[in-house]
């Protein structure tokens, strides 16, 4: 069942994010015309770089850094709305934007990432914001920093993440579920008091709150993506986190805890290990499957 709370429910977009795309989808010859790969980024070189932003690529821009890392088709897929099958000539321009944005290392590609296979062209390539991104975001003042060569857990794990927002994205474009919040990590982690004073935190992949379009009630979930790496150790240790910070009180309306797992095996998993709580642990957690996660939520903000 979803949290109810008497707020009406914000926007049916996410941010700035709007139906269309947020922002214009036309590209200016001149932008699309992209230099040379860079090795290393000027004063001079920036302000250029800065000069020739689209709002739209601004957006691609902070989907990255909010998300860490996405792939081509996600950046496609979450910032146009677009991909080859509905909308061609839309992901045609996205593609473009994406590998001008390479070209001038306001993202970067990781290191040998690729997802899906080494023939999908650059809809393949893992991006994380780069070199010229790092000064344009620290330039209005957001501190981003730049992740290195992560792991590949880390990467398939980001990349899940990234994916379930894409696909609020779409949902919310498609208008079948107001996507009024999505806090990524580390924006939706929380601090709580526990016992004997005692100063904790738990610590989810995503914060998400949505409903129904045109409802005045609103759900609201701390998302854990399972990738059936973690031991049931270390599930029931995250669980008994979860717990706490809901008997903390320390929100007015708690979010429920969606597990999302990989698969049915993993799901079942999870299940037993959570019914092994109190009742009152059972009613707030709740075992989904991550390509089922977005339908689930479209069913349960209609209840």
């Amino acid at each position: 069942m979803s949290c109810p709370t008497a707020s009406p429910a914000a926007s049916r977009v996410l941010g700035e994010f709007s139906r269309n795309g947020g922002g214009s989808a036309l590209l200016s010859a001149a932008k699309d015309c992209a230099p040379a790969r860079p090795s290393r980024i000027t004063a001079d070189r920036l302000q250029q770089i800065t000069d020739r932003l689209s709002q739209q690529d601004w957006q691609a821009i902070g989907f990255v850094a909010a998300s860490r890392l996405a792939s081509g088709k996600q950046l496609v897929r979450g910032v146009w709305i677009a991909d080859r099958d509905t909308n061609p000539s839309q992901a045609r321009l996205a593609r473009r934007a994406i590998k001008r944005l390479a070209d001038w290392r306001v993202i970067d590609p990781l290191p040998g990432r690729t997802v899906g296979g080494l023939h999908g062209g650059s809809e393949t390539i893992v991006y994380g914001v780069g070199a010229a991104g790092v000064r344009l975001l620290a330039a209005r003042g957001q501190h981003q920093s730049r992740l290195g060569t992560p792991g590949a857990r880390y990467v398939a794990h980001t990349l899940a993440a990234t994916q379930l927002v894409v696909d609020l994205r779409v949902a919310a474009a498609r208008g079948v579920l107001d996507v009024i919040e999505v806090q990524q990590e580390p924006a939706c982690w929380r601090s709580f008091l526990a016992g004997m004073g005692a100063r904790l935190s738990c610590k989810p992949d995503l914060f998400i709150r949505v409903a129904a379009p045109g409802s005045r009630y609103e759900s609201r979930w701390a998302v854990e993506l399972d990738m059936a790496t973690e031991s049931s150790a270390t599930i029931r240790a995250k669980a008994c986190r979860h717990l706490d910070y809901f008997r903390s009180g320390s929100e007015p309306v708690h979010p429920r805890v969606l597990w999302a797992a990989p698969d049915e095996r993993r799901a079942e998993q999870l299940i037993f290990i959570l019914d092994g709580f109190p009742a009152d642990a059972k009613r707030l957690f709740a075992v989904w499957l991550q390509d089922q996660v977005v339908e689930r939520l479209v069913s349960e903000a209609r209840l």
